[in-house]
């Protein structure tokens, strides 16, 4: 016990009090018998949420309060013009910098376990995001979270996603996007986790062409 807690009392002195997760552990007895098991138990919080990391502007632009690891997958791609799938492309940039793809491609080159973006962000850096769709032959407009957009949103988890019909109950989500959202329309990932949608078409927000699920990618910071 003595060489855990010194372990212990190493690991928090290498990081800041806000990084590290709190918790409880206890014990169902205080003395064992030779060959007798005693019950643990524990209960874990872990760093508050992705707001405590990052400021997300009102367009959505990404703002870090330090310097973080931030991870970028994309979870799914649903882009066709009646049977005929099309690709879409994502691209990021950092403090106004040109936009750089990460992802290219139609549904099935999606694989949202892989990272398509791991690097370091610094304080006050500001971090954008851009998709766009293509329609067989030329691009549709591309929609960024530098400037308020209905194309393109950030949310976080427990916001609720956009009620644009016919999108958002379980039912009409992507198979890709059923996961990540509630039965009651809540965005459910993790703490410090960010998800972006987009609408890569020019459908009007009343439509029913109109899903924000063309594009979805899951950004991460550590």
């Amino acid at each position: 016990m003595t060489g855990l807690l010194a372990g212990l009392i190493a690991i928090q002195s290498a990081f800041a009090a806000s990084d590290i997760p709190t918790g409880s552990l206890t014990v169902d007895r205080t003395l064992l018998r030779v060959g007798a098991r005693s019950q643990l138990g524990w209960q874990i919080t872990y760093p508050g949420k992705v707001t405590d990391l990052v400021d997300v502007t009102t367009t959505g632009t990404i703002v870090p309060k330090g310097t973080l690891k931030m991870k970028v997958r994309t979870l799914g791609i649903a882009f066709q013009s009646g049977n005929t799938l099309l690709p879409c492309e994502a691209s990021w940039s950092k403090n106004g910098s040109t936009f750089t793809r990460f992802f290219y491609g139609t549904g099935p080159s999606v694989v949202p376990t892989n990272v398509l973006i791991d690097t370091t962000v610094n304080k006050n850096d500001k971090i954008n995001f851009g998709g766009r769709g293509w329609s067989g032959s030329s691009w549709y407009p591309f929609h960024n979270t530098s400037s308020s957009d209905k194309y393109v949103v950030v949310l976080e988890n427990g916001d609720r996603a956009p009620t644009y019909a016919p999108a958002y109950n379980q039912a009409s989500a992507k198979s890709f996007l059923s996961p990540y959202i509630d039965g009651s329309g809540k965005i459910k990932i993790g703490p410090q986790d960010l998800i972006i949608l987009w609408e890569c078409s020019t459908a009007a927000p009343s439509t029913t062409y109109f899903d924000m699920q063309d594009i979805v990618i899951l950004v991460t910071f550590e």
